[in-house]
């Protein structure tokens, strides 16, 4: 009894299936139906001896027409790649004198503008510089005073042509040393009182700071204060390794993703190709420069890096995948003729992609064809010639 239950169970539930199917075929030929025969009345009306089907108003609704074109056969290479900091707009900030840092006004992350304060240093060396400029001022003084004794016993006839001239060149001297101290003063942001300010060269993001409070510094140390770079410019930085190295070149199309914005792209081309391989990955790098206004793209993200290149040296008809419908082993494409008319025409595919593919034969260049509801159509132009 159960046994015979689970069986009238069953067959009910192939029924119900059986009947959803057919409900759904009848739904998508009441569609398409009136379509179809709106395509085929005007063929009967523009020739009789020809029962095809013609693009009409109705059909056009529900298709698109694409152009095939005649381009050089590209293939897409997948690289590894990261993003940097343009090189051309980074600045390393290293301190000028040696001592004790007193003050530090930024940190990573932050957007200072070019000639903020980033710190203030107290040192011995400005001390000096602040003696020199004092003395400069004196000399001037000095230079002056004598410059104007001498021209006065020079008019009296007490004093000669030589004593004159001697006396505008070490007022000269003079003043050129005062003028020399200042220059100092300004380029290296002296303040007196043996203080001196470290100033952003740049308008930027603080991307690495090596200092702090009351730390103590030298002059001649390498590592720098602080490194600020623009990022409204970034730089990606792809790996190619040694197979594919032929297959790259200066000017191909890269699409980039990365993992922080699956659903978004950035495009760009390859600016530049390095010549050298890496001694130890064993690869070339080539770099695209890239716009980043919104400042999506962060220095050290990892990408993905797509990118357009020749594969061969042939020119082929190119179409868009959608275009094709595949049956029997074969792929045939709707095409459009001059009079309206559409034909099935056999084509050879050549290479293949998500996005495009290239075609040895069947089509040319200029070709109109079915690139929506392909199968529809495809389909009624078979029923129709049996």
């Amino acid at each position: 009894y159960e046994i015979s239950e689970c069986l009238v169970g069953s067959e009910m539930c192939i029924r119900d299936s059986q009947r959803t199917t057919m409900n759904q075929n009848i739904f998508l030929l009441g569609l398409f139906f009136p379509l179809l025969c709106n395509c085929s009345a005007p063929a009967e009306q523009t020739d009789t001896t020809n029962g095809g089907i013609f693009l009409t108003d109705s059909l056009k609704q529900v298709v698109t027409i694409d152009t095939v074109s005649i381009q050089e056969v590209t293939m897409e290479l997948t690289l590894n790649g990261r993003v940097t900091f343009n090189q051309e707009q980074v600045a390393r900030v290293y301190p000028i004198f040696g001592g004790t840092v007193t003050e530090v006004h930024a940190e990573t992350g932050d957007y200072v503008q070019k000639g903020e304060v980033l710190a203030v240093i107290r040192s011995g060396e400005v001390a000096d510089y602040e003696k020199q400029q004092k003395d400069a001022a004196q000399q001037v003084l000095t230079a002056r005073r004598a410059m104007d004794a001498t021209q006065d016993m020079y008019v009296s006839g007490i004093a000669s042509e030589r004593d004159m001239l001697q006396a505008k060149q070490e007022l000269a001297a003079a003043e050129a040393e005062d003028k020399r101290v200042k220059e100092v003063f300004s380029i290296y942001h002296l303040l007196g009182n043996s203080f001196y300010q470290v100033k952003s060269p740049v308008a930027g993001f603080i991307v690495n700071k090596n200092i702090s409070k009351d730390m103590q510094i030298r002059s001649d140390q390498s590592e720098e204060l602080f490194t600020v770079s623009g990022l409204e410019n970034v730089w990606v930085m792809a790996d190619v390794y040694e197979s594919d190295i032929s297959k790259v070149c200066a000017g191909d199309r890269v699409e980039i993703t990365t993992l922080a914005y699956r659903n978004r792209s950035f495009g760009g081309t390859i600016d530049k190709v390095y010549q050298v391989l890496n001694d130890e990955s064993k690869t070339m790098s080539v770099r695209i420069k890239l716009q980043n206004k919104d400042y999506l793209l962060k220095p050290g993200m990892f990408t993905n890096v797509k990118v357009t290149c020749k594969a061969s040296e042939e020119r082929m008809a190119r179409i868009d995948p959608h275009s094709l419908v595949f049956e029997n082993g074969k792929n045939y494409v709707v095409a459009v003729d001059g009079d309206g008319s559409l034909q099935v025409k056999e084509v050879e595919i050549y290479k293949r992609s998500d996005k495009e593919c290239y075609l040895r034969s069947g089509v040319t260049g200029g070709d109109k064809i079915l690139n929506k509801n392909v199968l529809l159509v495809y389909n009624a132009l078979n029923d129709d010639s049996k």
